[in-house]
């Protein structure tokens, strides 16, 4: 009888995670599925996309990232801190290695499905799904995640740019690295290490927090909008989606549980496991693409790839959710 009331309970568990954050994923998507109808409809143009995005990178996203990590970065309650960019560098690290195996006879033909498989959306996705999942511990959470996007963000510019174009030639470039939100990301830290977070009026994080809150909404704008442009002209193989979708939902999570029970992270700090195994998780970045369109990248078939991903991650991220906290 104790054996079946412990069955019982684990498919509770199961099934109320998987629905309440399926939930919470759904109206995410509804929100991104509307932005890209209205783009699609032509009521917003790619102009008006490329300059919301533009004012999303440039001013919004840093003020939510100095503001979240000056306010919410404790180094002496959270010493393994300088780990995160670690862990945005090993997920991306774990991907590319299973990519390249998978896709290693057809390389460089198909070099762009590597970071499409390896690479995920650690903001644009994760921050409005955190926002709603966890309302209450939103400023750690997005703290998290922009720890891990410090160091995810030089190698989406880099490695990512190089993989998803065909610019191998072009000279490299620091500006491409170091874009706002990542000098956000290090000027933030800067300023806790430092101690000149006391000598910075309250008023003036507020004013700053206060302009970075309007980047979560306008964030799954700009997803949808992303997502809304893809063609649909031209669909990849069902090789290449097998492929992929298998990297970047069943090894790369899979893995990272794995690692999450070897260092016993769920009881050290659930949040934190939580948030690592949404990145684990998640959908390529949009960022792959925009670079692909820029760079004479095969747009029609890495979008509609993307395009794939994104409507299997509605699945994935809440089935490995309730797994993680089922089982283990």
């Amino acid at each position: 009888m104790d054996q079946g009331f412990a069955n019982w309970n684990m498919n509770d568990i199961f099934l109320t995670t998987f629905l309440t954050n399926s939930a919470a994923l759904g109206k995410i998507m509804l929100i991104a599925l509307i932005a890209g109808i209205l783009v699609r409809r032509k009521i917003f143009s790619s102009l008006d996309i490329v300059s919301i995005s533009s004012l999303t990178v440039k001013v919004l996203l840093p003020a939510m990232i100095y503001s979240k990590i000056v306010k919410t970065l404790d180094p002496v309650a959270f010493p393994d801190w300088w780990k995160l960019p670690l862990v945005g560098i090993g997920l991306i690290a774990i991907g590319v290695i299973f990519a390249v195996i998978f896709f290693a006879k057809e390389l460089p033909a198909k070099k762009n499905m590597l970071p499409i498989a390896s690479m995920q959306n650690a903001g644009y996705l994760a921050l409005p799904l955190g926002q709603v999942i966890y309302p209450e511990q939103f400023d750690l959470y997005a703290l998290y995640c922009f720890l891990i996007i410090m160091g995810l963000n030089p190698i989406l510019w880099s490695v990512g740019k190089l993989l998803s174009t065909n610019i191998g030639e072009e000279r490299f470039s620091w500006k491409k690295i170091v874009t706002p939100p990542f000098a956000a990301n290090i000027l933030g830290v800067i300023t806790v290490l430092t101690g000149l977070k006391n000598y910075i009026p309250d008023f003036a994080i507020d004013v700053i927090d206060l302009t970075g809150s309007a980047t979560v909404p306008i964030a799954n704008f700009i997803l949808g909008a992303v997502i809304g442009s893809i063609s649909l002209r031209i669909w990849p193989s069902l090789a290449d989606v097998a492929r992929v979708l298998s990297i970047k939902f069943l090894i790369i999570p899979a893995l990272t549980i794995l690692l999450m029970v070897y260092w016993n992270l769920k009881d050290s700090n659930s949040l934190l496991s939580d948030t690592i195994l949404i990145q684990a998780a998640s959908p390529p970045a949009t960022a792959i693409l925009i670079q692909i369109k820029n760079y004479g990248g095969d747009e029609q078939t890495a979008g509609s790839t993307m395009l794939i991903a994104y409507l299997f991650c509605l699945f994935a991220i809440p089935i490995w959710l309730a797994v993680w906290r089922t089982f283990f």
